[in-house]
């Protein structure tokens, strides 16, 4: 074993360890605290699971849910649980998919009476295994994910999971912000 090459190996794995810490918090969005964005569902709750199921277990999570009602844009074959700035989707009874959107995503049908949620902050905390959440730039994400784009302002990765900038031109700006993570949700709305 060479004992002067020691140092210098310590040192190039610090850096590393600093450098991945770095682009992991990124844009000035804090890395999530708390269950884990996936494109199979958020934390352990897993899509395919019965509506009554997922809601006990996405309660132990976040609490009370802040709405509940029947999907503004896609009819009664979807509900949406909201908790906060995060949306839980059942299609037909099942868990099939979420946003995870600043505000919430206002329901506005029969049995949804209510407005954007006015949270202080993104609540919960939640981010994807990256470290990706509301508010990260769109280089942290090109940083950490292989990327298509999905339409005017999204982009997926190759397991599905859809992030939404608010870049205001073209080419996108690498210091645009994500503002929502979805997946298997019934609309781009």
């Amino acid at each position: 074993m060479n004992v002067r090459r020691m140092p210098a190996c310590a040192a190039a794995v610090a850096v590393a360890i600093v450098a991945a810490a770095l682009v992991a918090g990124a844009g000035g969005a804090p890395a999530a605290r708390g269950p884990i964005l996936q494109a199979h569902g958020v934390g352990t709750v897993r899509f395919g699971m019965r509506k009554g199921e997922a809601v006990a277990r996405l309660r132990v999570l976040f609490g009370a849910p802040s709405a509940r009602g029947v999907s503004t844009g896609c009819g009664a074959r979807y509900t949406e649980v909201e908790w906060g700035d995060f949306v839980a989707e059942f299609r037909l009874g099942v868990f099939s998919g979420y946003r995870f959107v600043r505000g919430g995503y206002p329901l506005t049908t029969a049995g949804s009476p209510r407005e954007a949620s006015p949270t202080a902050g993104v609540s919960p905390a939640l981010a994807t295994a990256r470290g990706i959440t509301l508010g990260s730039t769109i280089a942290d994400l090109r940083a950490l994910y292989r990327l298509h784009r999905a339409g005017a302002d999204m982009w997926r990765t190759p397991d599905g999971l859809t992030f939404v900038d608010d870049g205001r031109r073209d080419p996108v700006p690498p210091t645009s912000r994500i503002v929502e993570i979805k997946i298997g949700t019934c609309g781009d709305f």
